[in-house]
């Protein structure tokens, strides 16, 4: 039989054979966060407010997924020729953009990943098509279940702790304006420079874009095998699997096992 014991910051686990010396020694704080993780039901129960561009939403059980398309604009973009921590100064450019399509995927609340598409039109159902983008921080491989995936490192450690719009906007803040850099070998700009050359380099495009802002639109962007809708079914199934219920002190101690121990 399985006892947890709590004292102070620290959670114990004592199994049987072991009735004084605990088998296992956890934080507090991160016993808990995984409990709250295991109960959390994210929009069941309660309202699931959509952020602004919001165009798709898949809840099926505990896995969310957003889709949030933008129109096409022209934003102010950080990038350094370096890669990250390098000490490589970034450079500011003015670009623009067709229609972006973002994709969320989260799981009991908590944020795993994010997809980068482009389209030169708005989206009009599941079985619309996306485009490649020509983004920096944004994997393109497209025969790898990786293609299309935005690099979030250092992104804020406190995001599950929040609600998914002020997740999805804090998300996107950082994607954009943290700065792009050379981090991903075989990102979605190496692939992409060589379809247009008013998109050959980030002067090209800043040039391009200041005669026309509206000139992706018109760019042969690479087109995907996949529907928007195909994608969106494949990160549901592909992501995270729902844990088991927690029914006694034997799912604590299983739970208590995928946490770090104490110091």
């Amino acid at each position: 039989m399985e006892r947890i014991e709590i004292q102070g910051k620290k959670v114990l686990l004592y199994r049987d054979g072991t009735p004084h010396t605990p088998n296992r020694e956890v934080p507090l704080e991160d016993f808990l966060r995984e409990v709250t993780a295991a109960v959390r039901r994210p929009g069941r129960g309660h309202h699931l407010l959509l952020p602004p561009g919001a165009r798709i939403v898949k809840l099926e059980g505990v896995v969310n997924i957003l889709c949030i398309e933008t129109p096409p604009q022209v934003r102010v973009i950080r990038w350094s020729a370096a890669s990250m921590g390098k000490g490589a100064e970034y450079e500011t450019f003015r670009l623009a953009f067709p229609y972006i399509v973002s994709i969320f995927l989260f799981f009991q609340g908590r944020f795993e990943d994010m997809r980068v598409y482009y389209r030169t039109a708005p989206l009009e159902g599941p079985d619309d098509t996306l485009l490649m983008s020509n983004l920096w921080n944004v994997q393109a491989d497209p025969e790898k279940p990786s293609a299309c995936r935005a690099c979030l490192r250092g992104r804020p450690e406190d995001l599950w702790e929040r609600p998914l719009v002020q997740q999805v906007r804090m998300l996107l803040d950082f994607f954009w304006g943290t700065g792009f850099n050379t981090d991903i070998v075989g990102n979605c700009f190496e692939r992409a420079r060589t379809l247009d050359p008013r998109i050959a380099s980030p002067k090209a495009w800043e040039a391009a874009s200041e005669a026309d802002p509206l000139f992706p639109l018109q760019v042969p962007w690479e087109r995907l095998d996949l529907t928007i809708g195909e994608v969106i079914d494949h990160l549901v199934e592909s992501g995270p699997q729902p844990r088991q219920a927690i029914a006694d002190a034997s799912d604590l101690a299983n739970l208590m096992y995928r946490i770090a121990e104490s110091k």
